[in-house]
């Protein structure tokens, strides 16, 4: 989470972006400073006990595939967009974006979609999302950004049938600070009029909650919002939705290029 984060605001220190997406449904941001209330012996068996260790290997990697995540909860890159569904939506981005691979893994004479759809990168993923998070989208235009991130909920206890609490306390927990960001930017950043709020809003046509949050640095005002999604099949998984820009309607509208997943 911390390397993403570092990620995003190296781009708003460069002039570019700020910080997560979509306010709320009376449009513009309504904010409260620093307000977030809203894990080879044979052995004397013999080929009996091969045979039983062979089904212990059976039951085990049947386990391992039960606790893996799922191509579908990770979703696939499509022509200018992105389809999810697990998460039961798609995305769905003009031409003035640019999809960024999701992988360092290098795939001679693959383009984006080739590449972050091989199984190599959803192996990658799987082996990221099992110690903690990864970024399953990426795309940007000129002042926009868009993040999706995968975070599992046992990774930091060890305990497989950890579970995600509600999204509004995800929300709340969440959402930026003022002295978190100043951190994070390190000390050349100049930031002014720091402001974060939780709220309900509507997306995908249901409920659900944004942590938003918006300052200036160096007098140049951002803002965002990220979208939080518990998996309703299984809530060891949430999805992190992060909008981010400097333009204030940009932000605001980017829940149009989001729709219901149909197949």
């Amino acid at each position: 989470m911390r390397n993403r984060k570092v990620k995003i605001f190296a781009l708003v220190m460069a002039g570019c972006l700020c910080l997560s997406g979509l306010t709320g449904c009376g449009g513009g941001i309504k904010m409260t400073t620093d307000d977030t209330s809203s894990k080879s012996d044979s052995g004397l068996m013999g080929s009996a006990k091969k045979e039983a260790d062979k089904s212990d290997d059976s039951e085990a990697d049947s386990a391992d595939k039960e606790h893996k995540i799922s191509d579908d909860m990770i979703g696939r890159y499509v022509s200018q967009g992105y389809e999810n569904p697990s998460f039961g939506f798609a995305i769905n981005l003009p031409d003035t974006y640019t999809l960024e691979k999701r992988s360092s893994l290098e795939l001679p004479d693959a383009d984006t979609i080739e590449s972050s759809n091989s199984e190599d990168t959803y192996d990658w993923i799987r082996s990221m999302v099992a110690i903690a998070s990864a970024t399953v989208f990426e795309a940007q235009d000129e002042n926009t950004y868009i993040e999706l991130n995968i975070q599992n909920a046992s990774a930091s206890t060890l305990n497989t049938e950890s579970k995600w609490d509600d999204e509004k306390t995800i929300a709340e927990n969440s959402v930026m600070t003022e002295e978190s960001l100043k951190e994070q930017m390190g000390e050349d950043a100049q930031i002014t009029e720091f402001q974060n709020n939780v709220e309900e809003i509507t997306f995908l046509g249901e409920k659900h909650y944004a942590a938003q949050y918006t300052f200036k640095n160096y007098d140049v005002p951002f803002y965002g919002v990220t979208v939080y999604l518990v998996n309703e099949q299984d809530p060891r998984y949430l999805l992190a939705i992060d909008i981010l820009g400097s333009d204030l309607n940009a932000v605001d509208q980017a829940d149009q290029f989001f729709s219901v997943y149909t197949e």
